[in-house]
């Protein structure tokens, strides 16, 4: 049987086919580049634009208006209370849901105007995981989108149902609020018990190493007051008031006349809390 004859291809043929090989990489590339630039400029342009709607907040023609207060915590000891508990006002039925929000200008746990159009009220624990959750995430965002615009309010509240390591946590929450250092602890811990799983079961060395990160002026103090007997009765107090609320569970907050539970992403907040921003101007506009 005769061999078939191989047929090759005209050199003409192969550089044609070569050089139309390159033409569509090329536009691959191009492709691949163009594909990225549309995609960081979409990236931008929405971070952009959440940058703008956040400084706009204020201005906002169906949000109530801005609190004119300061937005900073109070930290001078004499001007504070380290012992505060509890509501602004009588809670006798679900018509007095506002009265949970304390506004008092002597509260060393809240930070924001006192007279911001919506105040969060947070029940949280110090041993608590998704509570360092709720902390290093959503509520970073809330402080600078709303906080610092003097639109909201936050006040703590603690309720500590992890054991007796929250107990003592709390405690030393309250000593550092006595000399005016309260955010800066929290912030301390909180920021250490974001890479812990779990409960972070600190003790007492740790919480004077936070006192000492947060600055508080006389740590020997601190100690004294976070593990002796001072802020035994008002945590007891605080417990009780948050049980009295229904709340069974932390990180909880009532954003305004809302309840939200759980460490929820920062969308689910603002949707809550620019709702209530509404609700307050059509308050203010029928008071």
């Amino acid at each position: 049987m005769a061999q078939k004859r191989l047929r090759l291809i005209p050199p003409r043929v192969v550089r044609l086919v070569i050089i139309f090989a390159i033409i569509v990489a090329g536009i691959t590339v191009i492709g691949i580049f163009v594909g990225y630039y549309k995609a960081s400029t979409t990236q931008h342009n929405q971070a952009d634009s959440h940058a703008t709607s956040t400084s706009e907040a204020t201005k906002r023609k169906d949000f109530a208006p801005a609190g004119t207060g300061s937005v900073k915590p109070v930290s001078d000891p004499a001007q504070l209370d380290a012992f505060i508990v509890g509501p602004g006002g009588d809670i006798k039925s679900e018509n007095d849901v506002l009265n949970v929000h304390r506004r008092n200008a002597k509260d060393p746990f809240a930070v924001g105007a006192v007279d911001a159009p919506v105040v969060i009220s947070e029940f949280s624990d110090f041993e608590c995981p998704f509570c360092a959750l709720y902390v290093n995430g959503a509520r970073k965002q809330i402080l600078s989108e709303y906080v610092d615009q003097g639109l909201v309010r936050l006040e703590w509240n603690d309720f500590p149902i992890n054991g007796p390591n929250a107990v003592a946590a709390a405690k030393a929450g309250r000593a550092a609020a006595a000399q005016g250092k309260f955010h800066e602890f929290h912030d301390a811990l909180y920021q250490a018990s974001a890479g812990v799983k779990g409960h972070p079961e600190n003790k007492t060395a740790d919480f004077v190493r936070f006192a000492k990160e947060a600055g508080v002026p006389d740590l020997a103090k601190f100690e004294e007051q976070a593990t002796n007997s001072t802020y035994d009765e008002v945590i007891e107090k605080a417990q009780g008031y948050g049980s009295s609320l229904g709340i069974d569970g932390v990180p909880a907050a009532l954003v305004g006349t809302q309840f939200v539970s759980g460490a929820q992403p920062i969308e689910v907040f603002r949707q809550v809390i620019e709702a209530e921003l509404v609700k307050a101007k059509a308050k203010t506009k029928s008071a």
